[in-house]
């Protein structure tokens, strides 16, 4: 999936790796509660206690919530 912060270049979200790094250092202000619960499965995901793909839904709801999501697929 791809997302887009501010001006900047879009940028491929390939899985939790890439998307807790996004939420660590390049997340836009809005951190509500869908953004809290994809970053616990992101690190969930990193840790094995989940399948890394059965996150990506709420991933996906966290950059609806902070307007950032420019291609879900």
């Amino acid at each position: 999936m791809r997302i887009r912060i501010g001006r900047a270049k879009p940028l491929e979200i390939d899985g939790p790796y890439a998307a807790l790094n996004v939420m660590a250092h390049r997340w836009p202000d809005v951190r509500g509660d869908r953004y809290d619960k994809a970053k616990r499965l992101c690190m969930a995901a990193l840790g094995r206690r989940v399948a890394a793909c059965s996150i990506k839904d709420d991933f996906i709801e966290a950059c609806i919530e902070a307007d950032i999501l420019e291609d879900p697929h």
